[in-house]
């Protein structure tokens, strides 16, 4: 990934007002010094969306999500962080400099050859009647097939090399158009295929796919290659169309293209597919961006239920408490295109409603084959459970999931229970968590911070954060909340300090800076009484020396109050 300096991040944050980016995308109202509006990242009937411009930060206390204007537009958008950075300097008319990388740089002419090829399928589709005539067969209406800009790769070798320029071969190479066999002639790579765009979420063209005409033509379906362009893990099959098209509040996630295009021609177009690959972990973190509730849409059959499993896997350590994942089974036979040509929106739109929740289909696939109304089934399942509940991230669905396991297994966690809830309570006690909660959310406080007090002799650990705060407010005086947390961006512990930052939002600024001397006159005393106790303690065993007891005096005499 392309790296943006620091110093260019904090500049942009404190020339781009938040309320600026978030105001025509939200409906917002003043509220008090800061404004409120619905959230667009989940459905709500009562405003819990905030957005500070003290702060330039925003802030769901529904859903939990949060951020600076980099983070909103990276949400919203479903953007990466440098294009997020790149759009929002396209607004405050800056100029992003992207510090070099080892990484080969992407070429825009990639981009342009993409884009070229796919206007290219597309007239050729005009051009041949025989597939028109098998896409209208199969249902898909030419304003459907304009919109997914589905086209035609022509039966020959040379079909799409001859329309591009010779210097342009190489870029057509990279982009995956062309390949070339063992004696190293260089051919196309779809010829005789239904051709089907793949864009990425900013909706330019990356890659294709080719569907078979002919009943005996080998593969199926035959995907571009990876690319400098194209990374099959990351992307899916009509993204920005489902995000464009649809105010459904769920994404569908089926097996093909064909299902896709079918569902859109009838009216379902929150659908995306797979590109030849798995479920990744990266679809369901790109899916979550958006949506607040994915249904995967699998074939009734053995192959179907494997998928699905395969799918479960991946989704367990991506579930979050505000989000959904759900399991749709097609009948026997049918697949989403057969489905919804036969028994229409409706019909489909219901049994959607009737998918598993992962809760359901999760206990269900782990008690496959046990006889769970017996003891030793019920022992077996207990066992047969612990590797996935370890899988879910920390939280309430994951209690949740351990107490029905519990009350089906009659096995009690409450010793890992009792644990968990120590820890957290020794965490929410921290005095490190306070101090930096106190100086995300004032970074100016970081000036009240003693000399004298060395926070590394406590041994609290996360002290190594507060120094990076104390760096970066030094060097950046009148730095903001937001630019600060971004400093942090690519830190394991960045998603933390957002929510700390809420934590003394009830407190104005002159209370917000009475508790943070409180709170370093508490650690000073504690210091120096640390220091009184080790001296005293030295006292007894070996004796002081001349130093050491005029240190204690001095210690004794001028104790914190």
């Amino acid at each position: 990934m392309a790296s943006i300096p620091n110093e260019f991040i904090d500049d942009l944050i404190n020339r781009v007002d938040i309320y600026d980016v978030i105001s025509p995308r939200v409906s917002l109202k003043k509220a008090g010094k800061d404004y409120s509006g619905l959230c667009p990242f989940h459905n709500e009937n009562s405003p819990s969306f905030t957005v500070s411009q003290q702060k330039q930060f925003f802030h769901c206390f529904g859903c939990g999500k949060n951020g600076s204007a980099i983070g909103f537009l990276m949400e919203y958008e479903g953007l990466d962080f440098v294009d997020a950075v790149k759009d929002l300097a396209q607004m405050a008319g800056m100029e992003v400099p992207l510090a070099k990388s080892n990484k080969p740089k992407i070429s825009r002419n990639l981009y342009a050859i993409t884009e070229k090829a796919a206007r290219i399928f597309q007239h050729q589709l005009k051009d041949n009647e025989p597939t028109i005539s098998y896409l209208k067969k199969r249902g898909i209406s030419g304003q459907t097939a304009q919109t997914f800009q589905i086209g035609y790769a022509k039966d020959a070798w040379d079909g799409i090399m001859k329309r591009f320029d010779f210097q342009e071969h190489d870029l057509l190479a990279q982009a995956g158009l062309t390949t070339h066999n063992d004696s190293g002639k260089v051919y196309d790579k779809f010829r005789h295929r239904l051709m089907f765009p793949i864009h990425d979420r900013r909706g330019r063209v990356i890659a294709f796919g080719g569907r078979a005409i002919e009943p005996d033509q080998k593969p199926k379906y035959l995907n571009s290659p990876e690319t400098p362009l194209f990374h099959k893990g990351n992307e899916l099959y009509a993204f920005h169309l489902a995000r464009k098209h649809s105010d459904d509040n769920f994404i569908l996630v089926v097996e093909g293209y064909m299902d896709v295009v079918a569902l859109f021609e009838n009216g379902v177009k929150n659908a995306v597919a797979t590109l030849g690959t798995a479920t990744s972990a990266q679809h369901i973190q790109n899916l979550f961006k958006v949506w607040d509730k994915i249904i995967f849409c699998f074939d009734g059959d053995r192959a179907g239920k494997q998928a699905a499993a395969k799918a479960l896997e991946t989704a367990l350590p991506q579930y979050l408490d505000h989000k959904t994942i759900s399991f749709l089974f097609l009948p026997d036979g049918q697949d989403p295109d057969s489905y919804i040509f036969e028994k229409g929106e409706q019909a489909f739109r219901e049994l959607c409603d009737q998918a598993k929740p992962l809760s359901e289909f999760l206990i269900e696939h782990i008690s496959t084959g046990i006889a769970t109304d017996t003891i030793d089934g019920q022992a077996q399942l207990f066992h047969k459970a612990q590797e996935p509940l370890n899988r879910l991230p920390k939280g309430a669905f994951r209690q949740m999931m351990t107490n029905k396991i519990e009350s089906l297994t009659q096995h009690q966690f409450k010793k890992q229970a009792q644990a968990k809830t120590k820890r957290q309570q020794e965490s929410s006690q921290s005095p490190v968590k306070k101090i930096i909660s106190l100086l995300v959310n004032l970074p100016t406080l970081h000036k009240l911070i003693p000399e004298a007090l060395d926070l590394h002799a406590f041994q609290f650990k996360g002290v190594e954060i507060i120094d990076r705060i104390v760096e970066i407010c030094q060097s950046q005086p009148h730095i903001s909340t937001a630019a600060l947390i971004e400093h942090f961006r690519n830190d394991s512990f960045f998603q933390h300090l957002a929510p700390l930052s809420k934590h003394y939002d009830h407190l104005d600024n002159d209370q917000k800076t009475l508790e943070f001397k409180d709170l370093m006159n508490h650690l000073l005393k504690k210091a120096q009484q640390k220091e009184i106790d080790a001296l005293r303690e030295k006292q007894m065993q070996s004796g002081l020396t001349i130093e050491e007891k005029q240190q204690l005096v001095n210690l004794l005499t001028t104790k914190v109050n």
